[in-house]
C-alpha cells in the first residue's frame, strides 16, 4: 500500500523544518510518497527544501517539489492530488506536523479494514512554540454530529484514491472550510472509520489563517453544512446554534484580548 501527502505552502519557513521532520520521524513499511506544492515563497522555505531533498530520498520517500503560483490553498492541494499516486492520500499544511510513527497504524488501519473508504484518528491542538494545549481523540464516527459542525482534525484524515475521484477534489471556491465540504461530500457516500491513535498536531496562532478569520470560517462552514439538512429541520436548528455557540466564543477571546492590551 502506498500513502500519498500533500502540503501546499506559502512563507513557511519558520514551522516547516518541523512538517518535514514529522515526515521523517516515522518508521514505516509501505511506499510514502510527499508532494510539496509552495506558491514561490519568499522566505527561507527554497533553503529548507534543497536541505531536507536528500533527506527524504535517504529515508526512501519519493519527494515531488512544485513551486509555482496558485489560486489559493485549495488550488494547491488540488494540484497535488492530480499528481498523488498513492492508494491512500491526505494533505498536511506547512505548520502542521505528525506524531512520530503514527501513520503507520494509519496504515494498518487500512490494510485491516478494506471496506473503510475513509478514516481519522485524534489530534493535539498546539500553540505557536508547539505546546500542545488540548487533545481531541474520538471514540466513534458521528455523521448527525459532523453536520453541526466540523469535529473532524483535517491533517488526521485520510481516505483512498478511488473515494477521491468519486467526490471530487477541493472546491477551489472555498478557502476557509473546503475540508468540511470535502468530509460531507464523504460522509454522503460512506461512513468513516476511527483510528485509535493520535495521529497529528494542528498548530493554533494568531497568524494562522484559521485563527484569524474564524468568523468568516464560521459562516463558511455553515453555508456548507446547510446543503445537507431541511430548512425546518432539528439539524438546521442544530447547526445555527453551534454557528452561533461558535460566534459567541470567538467575540469573548476577542474582547479578552483587549482587556489585556488595554491593561
Amino acid at each position: 500500500m502506498k500513502l500519498s501527502i500533500i502540503t501546499p505552502s506559502y512563507n513557511q519557513g519558520k514551522f516547516i523544518r518541523d512538517t518535514f521532520d514529522s515526515i521523517l520521524n516515522q518508521n514505516i513499511d509501505f511506499e510514502l510518497e510527499y508532494i510539496l506544492v509552495d506558491a514561490v515563497s519568499k522566505d527561507e522555505t527554497s533553503k529548507i527544501v534543497e536541505e531536507f531533498s536528500p533527506k527524504f530520498k535517504a529515508s526512501g520517500i519519493d519527494f515531488i517539489y512544485i513551486c509555482e503560483k496558485d489560486n489559493g490553498q485549495s488550488d494547491a492541494i488540488n494540484k497535488g492530488f492530480h499528481l498523488a499516486t498513492g492508494n491512500i492520500i491526505t494533505y498536511l499544511n506547512s505548520d502542521d506536523f505528525y506524531e512520530p510513527n503514527s501513520l503507520q497504524a494509519v496504515i494498518e488501519y487500512f490494510d485491516n479494514n478494506p471496506k473503510i473508504k475513509w478514516a481519522y484518528g485524534g489530534w493535539n491542538l498546539v500553540k505557536k512554540n508547539s505546546t500542545i494545549f488540548r487533545t481531541l481523540s474520538p471514540q466513534k464516527y458521528d455523521k448527525d454530529a459532523l453536520l453541526n459542525y466540523c469535529n473532524i482534525g483535517q491533517p488526521s484524515c485520510f481516505f483512498r484514491r478511488e473515494l477521491l475521484d468519486e467526490v471530487g477534489m477541493l472546491d477551489e471556491n472555498l478557502h476557509l472550510a473546503m475540508d468540511y465540504d470535502l468530509w460531507l461530500r464523504f460522509a454522503s457516500k460512506y461512513d468513516a472509520g476511527i483510528i485509535g491513535k493520535i495521529i497529528s498536531n494542528m498548530r493554533y496562532y494568531a497568524e494562522a489563517k484559521s485563527s484569524a478569520k474564524t468568523m468568516d470560517q464560521l459562516l463558511e462552514a455553515l453555508r456548507i453544512g446547510k446543503k445537507y439538512t431541511k430548512l425546518f429541520s432539528f439539524r438546521r436548528f442544530a447547526q445555527y446554534f453551534f454557528y452561533l455557540r461558535g460566534l459567541i466564543v470567538v467575540l469573548l477571546r476577542i474582547s479578552k484580548i483587549q482587556r489585556n492590551i488595554s491593561h
